[in-house]
Formats: C-alpha cells, structure tokens, sequence
C-alpha cells in the first residue's frame, strides 16, 4: 500500500471524520466516516487525481469533490 497523507476532518452532517492521499503521484482520495450505527465506513474517489489537485483538495479539506467523480467501497482501510 502507498504511504498515506491522512487528514482529520471538521465536524459535518454526512458523518465523514478523515480524508487520506497518496504521499506521492497520483491518487484516489479516500474517505473515512462513521456510520449512525459508530460502524468504520471507507470509501475512495472512482476517479484519479493528480498529484498537484490530490495535494490543493487534500490540503484545502475539500473531500466533497469526491461526490461529482462518484465514489465506491474501499479496499484500503484502517488507515486512520
């Protein structure tokens, strides 16, 4: 697995607590939230980012612009 870059996120309605990229070259952006039931969810883009916009969304907290790519289940998890 890639070396993460892994970021808390600030308190929002869709239950989402983490953001994660890649340290390095492209990247997914990978989601980590909490279910209403306090079930770990992981979720990651289905859409490649650059490594320049992966570090400007992760560094910004932008996680919502993995809604417009679309996202799915993720294999990669427990990394926060």
């Amino acid at each position: 697995m890639k070396k993460l870059l892994v970021k808390p996120l600030s308190e929002n309605t869709r239950g989402l607590t983490h953001m994660a990229i890649a340290e390095k070259g492209s990247s997914v952006i990978y989601l980590h939230g909490v279910s209403k039931k306090g079930e770990n969810q992981w979720y990651e883009s289905k859409g490649m980012f650059t490594e320049k916009t992966a570090h400007n969304y992760y560094y910004a907290g932008r996680y919502t612009v993995v809604f417009a790519q679309g996202m799915s289940k993720s294999t990669t998890t427990d990394w926060c």
